[in-house]
This record gives C-alpha cells, structure tokens and sequence, in this order.
C-alpha cells in the first residue's frame, strides 16, 4: 500500500481511543505484566508512546520541513517515557497521550503542503529518509506498539489456556 496522508491521520486518530477501551480500568497484573524479563510491559508501552508523541513525529516532520538534510534529526531515548512517567496512573497517560496525539495532528495540518511528502531529512542512523516514510513509520509504530500490547497480554495466560494453545499463535510470538 503506498502511504496516503488522510488514510495515515485516520489510523493515527484512533490509537489513543483503542488504548483506552483497551487498558482503562485493567487490573495491574493486565497493565505491569511482562512476557519477558526485558520485554515492556503495556503500562511501559503507554509511557513510551507519550514520550515519543511529545519529543518524535512533530519535532522530526518540522526539522525536515524548516531544515531538509542540513540538520540531522536528534536522536531519541526510546525508554525515556518510563522514568519521566514513572508512577503515573495509566489513565493520565492515556489521557496524555490522546491530548497530545490530537494537537500533533492539529499541527500536522497546518505544517503541511503540496510537495512536501517527498522532502528530505536525516536520521541520525539511517540517513535520509522521506517526510513520507516519517510519517508512514508513525503509524507502522502505533501497529507495532497495539501490537506489542496484545501478545503481552495473551502470554498472562500462556498456560491457563491449556490445549488451545496449539490455536493461538500469539502465545508462541517473538
């Protein structure tokens, strides 16, 4: 599928909304448990997703949009949400998350014209990219983040389910 603005805003609209539904209100051992010692819990993925809404997309699009290839993006501490939002109640980084989700889709409105998917930045490891694939990577990112939740999720119950196991791969996905 080749990236479509308006088809990318209406995935990216959603995620704070299937969040909620499907974290608020969750007992901790839903929103702490882990699948692996060093894997991120949802509670972790919800800190990180805020961090990231507030310090990535919007920062990055204006760096390529007011800058090009002249400046490198800044790198970005993918963990840093957990210690910034350390100990915040899931329903505040929820609400977070969605407020600054829909003020960066705001601003991507406005920041945006004819031309400008096809401009360049740099990222500090993969060199240049697209504003395009900047943005396409926002929305692969919250797939991959919903994603994350579920298998997370469904391995609490990696043995409680018994037999069934054999149908339900997410129990066995890396």
């Amino acid at each position: 599928m080749e990236f479509a603005l308006e088809s990318a805003r209406e995935v990216l609209g959603r995620t704070p909304e299937v969040l909620r539904v499907m974290l608020l209100g969750l007992p901790d051992e839903w929103l702490h448990g882990r699948e692996a010692k060093d894997a991120w819990s949802p509670y972790q993925v919800c800190g990180h997703l805020l961090h990231i809404e507030q310090s990535d997309w919007i920062d990055r699009t204006r760096v390529i949009l007011e800058h090009g290839t002249t400046r490198v993006f800044e790198p970005v501490d993918r963990e840093a949400g957990f210690a910034k939002f350390a100990g915040w109640p899931v329903a505040d980084l929820l609400e977070g998350f969605a407020s600054a989700r829909h003020t960066n889709l705001d601003q991507l409105s406005t920041l945006l014209g004819p031309g400008d998917l096809e401009r360049r930045g740099v990222h500090p490891d993969f060199g240049e990219v697209t504003l395009a694939q900047l943005l396409a990577t926002w929305v692969a990112h919250d797939l991959n983040h919903l994603n994350q939740i579920v298998k997370t999720m469904a391995k609490q119950y990696v043995d409680a389910v018994g037999p069934w196991r054999a149908f339900l791969p997410v129990l066995d996905a890396q």
